[in-house]
């Protein structure tokens, strides 16, 4: 009859060493699982960074079309003499210069503030001779074609961010 007991107390022994083995592999991999789910969510706002620093920096590079756009229309409205249209047209280039952000758009902010500064200064009045103020119309438009072609958003490039001393590319890399 003792070896009854002594066989019991094996066995129990024997079920509680499985039972602990089994909630270790079923908790190990739960870590394992959490694990994988924290790092799929750090992927994921990687991601997200990455495509919400796209954005803005589309929408910066359109501000800037949308400026030249603006300032072509007021060189339009100023050759059918729309004195007020062409005003209006400006100004809309002026707000449009202004909501872009220059290391989103990647243009240098010295060379965009000198823009913002030349079309502030345009002010289309009634004339007769309409010369003069459609060449100031047109290098202004000139100056936000340049910066357009400047811009990393516009040619794909990677955006200079100040500070990081990090430089784009060169455009024709040699082979």
């Amino acid at each position: 009859m003792d070896k009854l007991p002594s066989r019991i107390l094996i066995w129990l022994l024997v079920v509680a060493a499985l039972i602990v083995v089994g909630m270790s592999a079923y908790f190990a991999g739960g870590v394992t699982e959490h694990a994988a789910r924290t790092r799929d969510a750090a992927a994921a706002a990687q991601r997200y960074g990455v495509v919400e620093s796209k954005l803005r920096s589309a929408q910066s590079a359109n501000q800037l079309l949308l400026a030249d756009l603006w300032i072509y229309r007021a060189a339009a409205e100023l050759d059918e003499r729309n004195f007020g249209l062409a005003n209006k047209a400006v100004a809309k280039s002026v707000a449009a210069l202004n909501g872009v952000k220059p290391t989103e758009a990647g243009i240098e902010a010295a060379p965009l503030a000198a823009v913002r500064a030349e079309a502030a200064r345009v002010n289309i009045a009634v004339a007769t001779d309409l010369a003069a103020q459609r060449a100031q119309l047109l290098r202004l438009a000139a100056d936000i074609d340049a910066l357009v072609e400047a811009s990393a958003a516009m040619t794909g490039a990677p955006t200079i961010r100040p500070g990081t001393g990090a430089t784009p590319p060169s455009p024709n890399p040699q082979r």
